[in-house]
């Protein structure tokens, strides 16, 4: 093995370095402190695209201490507490071939003396920091450094993942979802302990979990709305549907093909911009339905209220159905409304129930999404990962 130590610089152009880990890695299941997770995101935001091999890194203390928002006062003591405790820790990450979780351990060696903090990463995860070639994950560091909750900074890599789909949906219970194995499981990727204890309870999640985690995912970083709907059977939060909306495409209201349908019917700019940041564009589309149908055979004098009550209450909310032996959950999700003269593209129930990847995800909305990339780039995927990677190139340009 390699002993090369590498010095790491922290300057003022360090939040601008690319935190770059594969998927597999943002999807394992661990617990780390705030300031542990956010080191550990330091000394890979360090790792250069050339790089071929893991050497040991060596900070300044009085430079990381700042970076991470650990205490100057008691830096050493923070940061050998850091250093101990990541020895200890341990990351499990799904094999690929064989669907199950494999424990690596996060380092082997780290140490704080004479004014300086070594890491090392353990050589097994090499492969998910080192030559990334498609599904992977990137951001800049600055996303994370302001935040306080290691759930904020877990929910914001989830979301970061998937941010192209707008939409993810994890299991809080997955014994009671396990007809939908595309639903990750929520508690181990969050890192907390839903089994024993206070996190039992969903308002105890909510409050302890979710409620901080989500304003410091708005506050720091591009998602500016962050939505979720928790979806019960018998009363008990089974899973977690999470919604969002960037600046960008918040920025980009106008441009959106619901935007001149919410004109036509009445609503002003400043409403139709309330409510793209309000609501998710399933719920916007499906009540917007609903609503220009009732307007239409003369049902409803004032369509705008009419809408905006018909979107709090979600009138025609998807329902979910666990009813049944297998479990199987119903989505309910009308289809959008087309323009005049144009195919809807919308796959039929048959031919959606029949394709190899329609189990895989996680509403109908996104198998519409993975039907139409189909479509565009003329051949099938070969798996769900590939679609998503997909996905992420388009958004970035690299197909």
């Amino acid at each position: 093995m390699d002993d090369q130590r590498q010095l790491s610089l922290i300057d003022e152009e360090t939040p601008n370095l690319k935190v770059v880990k594969a998927n597999a890695l943002v999807e394992a299941q661990y617990e780390l402190t705030g300031k542990a997770h956010k080191l550990v995101l330091v000394a890979m935001a360090q790792i250069r695209k050339d790089q071929t091999q893991l050497f040991e890194q060596v900070f300044a203390v009085p430079d990381l201490v700042r970076l991470i928002g650990a205490s100057e006062t008691s830096s050493y003591t923070d940061l050998n507490r850091i250093a101990k405790d990541l020895m200890k820790r341990q990351v499990e990450i799904r094999n690929d071939e064989t669907g199950e979780f494999e424990l690596y351990q996060w380092v082997t060696k780290a140490w704080c003396k004479k004014g300086h903090f070594g890491i090392r990463f353990s050589e097994d995860l090499k492969p998910f920091l080192i030559g990334l070639v498609g599904k992977y994950t990137l951001y800049e560091l600055g996303a994370i450094l302001r935040m306080t909750s290691n759930y904020a900074i877990r929910l914001f890599e989830l979301l970061k993942q998937y941010e192209g789909l707008k939409s993810r949906t994890f299991s809080l219970d997955p014994e009671m979802t396990k007809s939908h194995p595309a639903w990750e499981n929520f508690p181990k990727l969050m890192g907390y302990d839903n089994r024993t204890g206070s996190y039992t309870r969903f308002n105890n999640v909510k409050q302890r979990v979710l409620t901080p985690a989500i304003k410091q995912v708005q506050d720091f970083t591009e998602f500016k709305q962050v939505d979720f709907k928790v979806i019960r059977f018998q009363r008990k939060a089974v899973a977690i549907q999470f919604t969002w909306e960037t600046r960008s495409t918040l920025e980009h209201v106008p441009n959106h093909p619901l935007y001149p349908e919410l004109l036509g019917l009445g609503v002003s700019q400043d409403t139709i911009r309330k409510i793209f940041t309000d609501y998710d564009e399933d719920r916007i589309a499906r009540n917007l339905s609903y609503v220009k149908k009732k307007h239409k055979d003369g049902s409803i004098k004032n369509p705008p209220a009419y809408l905006m009550d018909a979107l709090a209450a979600d009138y025609v909310e998807p329902e979910l159905n666990f009813s049944s032996a297998t479990r199987t959950i119903k989505d309910v999700t009308p289809a959008p409304v087309a323009p005049k003269g144009s195919q809807t593209g919308n796959p039929k129930p048959d031919i959606a129930h029949s394709h190899p990847l329609f189990k895989s995800c996680g509403d109908l909305n996104e198998f519409k999404l993975l039907v139409e990339a189909e479509r565009e780039r003329g051949e099938p995927f070969d798996c769900y990962n590939d679609f998503h990677q997909y996905q992420l190139d388009k958004k970035f340009r690299r197909t």
